[in-house]
């Protein structure tokens, strides 16, 4: 193998390593850096909310698979019903906003919220009942 060949195979294998080091987590569905919304705001990810009971029964309200907690990273209006992107420990989960929630909550990007509902198709999450938990005002004059 020459010199020059060994050269080029290195940068190769670097320029490769780096791009997929980049490309991975938006791969996954979780980027480095969210491509909308202020470059500035700061996203606070929580886990699933918990009853701590250790009972998982599909039938009981309070149950892991029936409620979510986190922050909002986008959310879209225009849509019917309308659907939040909220940030969560274990990934970002879409949530459809049903029976009047968005406007009842008065949630919008940057809150932390508690959701009610259940998971629907393809992993979406629809919420009926939306309770904002912090407006994610930086004045602590709440």
């Amino acid at each position: 193998m020459s010199i020059t060949f060994g050269r080029l195979a290195r940068a190769l294998l670097l320029t490769t390593g780096i791009a997929t080091a980049l490309a991975l987590p938006s791969l996954v569905g979780t980027p480095l850096m969210p491509s909308h919304g202020d470059p500035g705001a700061r996203i606070a990810m929580a886990a699933p909310a918990s009853d701590n009971d250790g009972n998982d029964d599909p039938t009981n309200d309070n149950s892991d698979e029936r409620n979510i907690e986190g922050q909002v990273i986008e959310l879209h209006t225009d849509t019917s019903p309308p659907e939040a992107l909220v940030g969560m420990v274990g990934g970002n989960v879409w949530a459809r906003l049903y029976k009047n929630q968005l406007h009842d909550s008065g949630v919008s990007v940057g809150d932390y919220v508690h959701m009610q509902g259940e998971y629907g198709d393809h992993g979406i999450f629809d919420a009926y009942q939306v309770n904002v938990i912090d407006d994610g005002d930086d004045n602590d004059n709440d």
